[in-house]
This record gives C-alpha cells, structure tokens and sequence, in this order.
C-alpha cells in the first residue's frame, strides 16, 4: 500500500514531525475542552449513544443512528471503565491526527515536501479547526475521513485501481462518521470523469464491485444493529431524503439563518480571529491580519496562476457559461441540489480539455459543500470545515505560483506561515470569552450526586434533559423554566433552570451555580 503514497525518506521525517505536532496539539486541546466544559449540546447525545452501546439506553432509542463510528469508538473506553467526556475528546482527537496525515500525504501528490507541510500545519490551525478540535463533535472527524476518501479515491482513478476498495470502504465508514460527507462524493465523480470518461473500464469495475459487496456487508454491520436499538427506525434516511429534495431547517432551532452570505461574510474569521465568544455556539469575531494575509496570498497567486493558463475564449465555452448562469438563477429558488449540478457539470466542461484537472477538482470540492450548507437555514460555523482542505490546497498553489514569479528564497513564505500558524494553534484558546457556564452544568449535577446518594431513585426537574441525562440519568422530568405552576404542582424532588424561576410556592433556592438555580421542594428536609 505504501508504495502508491509515494513518499521518501525526507517525507518521513516530516510526517514524524506533523505526527508529533498533531498529538502536542490535540492533547493541548482536550485538557482545555475538559477543564471549559462541553459547549455543544450535540456532544451530550453521542456520549449518550456511546453508552447505549453498552447496554445502558438513557433516551438514546430516537437518536441511536448519529454517528455510529464516533459513538461506538467512545462505548470502547465505557467498557474498559473509562465513563468520562474526555473519552469522545480521545476519540474525535485521534481523528483529527489521522486527518493531518492524510492530508500530507495527499498534498504531496503535487507540492514539494515543505509546502505540503505548510499546508497541514495551515488547515490544523484554522481557527474554525481549532474551535472544534477534540471536543467531541464530528466535523473533524468526518473531515479526516474524506480526506482518506479522496486521497484513496486519486490513487485508484490515477495509479492503481486496486485502491477502489479502500476509497469505497472509507466513503462507507465516512456516511456513518457524518452523513453530510455526502456532499462532496459529487465532486469525486467529476474526478473519475475528468480521468475516465463516462465508461467505466472492466478491470475497475472489478474492484469497483468487489468495494461495494465489501461496503454492503460494513453497512449491513452497522445498520442492522442500530435498526434494533432505534425500535425499527432509522432517521439517517430521513436526513438524506430531506438533503436531497432541498428541505430546509426549522425557524425555530437556534441556529437559524436564512442568510445565504453568512459563511462567505464570516470566511475571514475562520482563517484567523482575535475574539471568540459562546453564543449558543461558538461566534468567531475580528479577523485578524495573518487572515487578511492568506485572502492577499489567494488573491495574488491566483491571479498569476489564472494568467499563466490563460488562453482564448472559443464557442464551446458557451457550455459551462451556460450551466453557471443556469446555477446562479436556480439558488435559493428550486433545490441546492439543482444548483450543485448546474455548477458541477459548469465546472466538469471547464477542465474536461485541460491539464489542470486537479485544481478543477478542488474547486467542485469547494462547490459541493458551500452550496447545500448557504442555502440550507439553520447555519453553524463548523459546518463548512469540509471545505477548508481544498481552500488550503488553492493557498499552497498560489505561494507555489509566486514563488515561480518572484525572485525570492522558495521557502520563506512557507517558513513564515508556519511560524504564524503554528503561534496561533497553542494561542488561540486566549481569544475565547471567560465564562463558567458550560462547567455548571456539571457542578449542578455534582450537587445534587454529592448530597443524594440515591439520586438515580429520585425525580429531578430539569430545563432541558439533553445535557443532564449524562450526569444524573434517566430519572428527569422535562419541564420549561417558565412553566411555573407545573414545576410547583411536580413531585421533582429537585428543579435545575438555567435562569431564576419567580414565585415558586413549593421550592426554595439551594444552589446557584453561574447561570444555573436549583430549586429542592419545601419540607423534604
């Protein structure tokens, strides 16, 4: 297998040297997730997941099909006793140290060793990467895998078809980390078409089958049992139906945003901010210069390469002109599916004739994921991380490009961007607002462990049951903050809310944690 990566002994010693930096830095970051606490409420399911894998269901039937990969990964350590939220840091860390060194591998595909490097230690220390590191979500994860996917995938279209079984394996592997790392198996196909055309040859479909028979038995694997502990359902096809024919998020989920600029107005800040504040999630604000530096870089290196491949303009390129005005009129008005295609075969047309198909193919990379994730409403920062890969490769392509252009020491900008890089990655937990609110969550619940001993025994109200369902188990009674009578007319020895709750009859204030109030019922004493 090693053989196609094609790599030397000076690749080694970098990739020794990212390795070490990778670990330096993930484990950096799992003490900081676990001493500031679990900012996304998403975490809480997974690791309630995970425990269902164990034979412990705590509300865990409905959502049983996220992640199966993550999830049961995580259930490894609740076996061995290790019932902690640093589990699912470990797990979606390794991941990401996984990732770093597929990407390595693929950028060397075209850069020399150093830029290659560059780039790893560019992606690795985005702060849209290092806001999600290791804290248990799942677009990094996911990210690595479709890193692997594609890197995979390039081998077996350009090298060696015997690799069609890796790339299908890991696609497989990759739907059931995230399933929106469907988005960019569009972009794959307009790779194999760039390098295959539309027949597919009888020795690639060999191994194209022998994939598929492989990712069928994997998928039964997986869904199988999930099919089981769901009671029958399994919403992940749901969530595809839904992707597919344009549905768009709820107007009540707090994260909706019928904006459609917003990840293109915010992009700055995911390269490089300076203020980074919790609201509901993680708001990445004032971009700093390193970000003004990369889009300077982008914007000149582009335009020099755009230059240096220019060439006349002839009849058939009325075709993608065709398919990108077809694009820009269908947006937010049919399906971003339909528009993804629109662009796609626009893209396809462009650089089916040229020599540069790996650059086009980048670019349907970027393409594939912005559309779907700006036309869909409810928008989070972390979901446009699949991107980010491709724009790195474009990054590296233009210092590559002024390098080629201006009479300077080839590895000085490279040299300079992993020094910044680098100060950002082991600095940027500075740039996030102090706050106590994602620890008391955990110390209420501690509270309420500590001077209960037969907590598991009691019914305890609860704002919302997502995050204490982890820490205090099954035995919660959901009931809103603002819902006054009811929470006075319950048998909850215990209430929790997240803001005061006025003119309680049948509860006294005991603890007041950050944000969090907690409330005993009168007379148990």
């Amino acid at each position: 297998m090693l053989k196609e990566f094609n790599l030397n002994k000076k690749d080694y010693t970098y990739l020794i040297i990212l390795a070490v930096f990778s670990i330096i830095l993930t484990c950096n970051y799992i003490i900081f997730n676990t001493n500031f606490g679990i900012y996304c409420s998403d975490v809480y399911v997974y690791l309630l997941n995970a425990l269902y894998y164990t034979g412990e269901n705590i509300r865990s039937t409905s959502t049983i099909y996220l992640s199966p990969v993550i999830c049961f990964l995580t259930s490894i350590f609740f076996f061995m006793g290790f019932v902690d939220k640093t589990a699912i840091y470990i797990v979606t860390g390794a991941f990401a140290i996984f990732g770093n060194i597929g990407f390595y591998i693929l950028l060397k595909r075209k850069f020399n060793e150093i830029l290659s490097f560059t780039g790893c230690i560019i992606y690795s220390s985005l702060t849209l990467y290092l806001t999600w590191l290791a804290n248990g979500t799942l677009d990094i994860p996911a990210v690595s895998m479709i890193i692997w996917t594609v890197l995979f995938s390039v081998i077996a279209i350009k090298d060696n078809n015997k690799y069609y079984k890796y790339a299908i394996v890991f696609i497989t592997l990759s739907v059931f980390t995230r399933y929106t790392v469907l988005l960019t198996f569009p972009a794959l196909i307009v790779y194999y078409l760039y390098e295959k055309g539309f027949k597919i040859d009888s020795d690639d479909l060999k191994e194209i089958a022998k994939g598929i028979l492989i990712a069928l038995i994997i998928g039964a694997i997986i869904i199988v049992p999930l099919y089981l502990m769901g009671n029958g359902n399994f919403a992940a096809g749901g969530q595809i139906t839904n992707g597919i024919s344009g549905a768009q998020g709820s107007d009540v989920d707090p994260a909706f945003n019928p904006d459609v600029t917003y990840y293109v107005a915010n992009f700055l800040n995911f390269i490089s901010n300076s203020h980074t504040v919790l609201a509901g999630n993680p708001v990445l604000e004032n971009p700093t210069p390193l970000s003004w530096a990369i889009i300077g870089i982008l914007i000149i290196g582009m335009s020099l390469w755009i230059y240096d491949h220019r060439r006349k303009l002839e009849r058939k390129d009325l075709i993608p002109v065709a398919f990108f005005l077809l694009a820009i009129i269908s947006f937010t008005r049919i399906s971003s599916i339909v528009t993804t295609i629109f662009v796609l075969a626009g893209i396809y047309f462009i650089g089916k004739d040229s020599e540069n198909k790996t650059e086009y193919f980048m670019l349907a990379w970027i393409f594939s994921n912005i559309i779907f994730f700006s036309y869909y409403t409810i928008k989070v920062n972390r979901y446009l991380l699949p991107i980010f890969p491709a724009v790195v490769y474009f990054v590296l392509l233009s210092v590559d490009t002024i390098n080629n252009h201006v009479k300077i020491n080839k590895n000085a900008i490279p040299l300079i961007l992993i020094a910044l890089f680098v100060i950002q990655a082991f600095t940027f937990t500075l740039t996030f607002e102090e706050t106590h609110e994602f620890n008391a969550v955990e110390e209420a619940s501690t509270y309420i462990i500590d001077n209960n001993p037969d907590y598991k025994n009691m019914s305890i109200g609860v704002y919302s049951v997502r995050a204490y369902n982890w820490w205090l188990g099954e035995n919660l009674l959901p009931i809103e903050s603002y819902k006054t009578e009811k929470i006075d007319s319950s048998n909850a020895t215990y209430y929790i809310s997240d803001e005061p709750v006025h003119n309680l009859t049948n509860y006294t204030t005991v603890k007041i944690i950050d944000k969090i109030h907690i409330y005993e019922k009168k007379g148990l004493t």
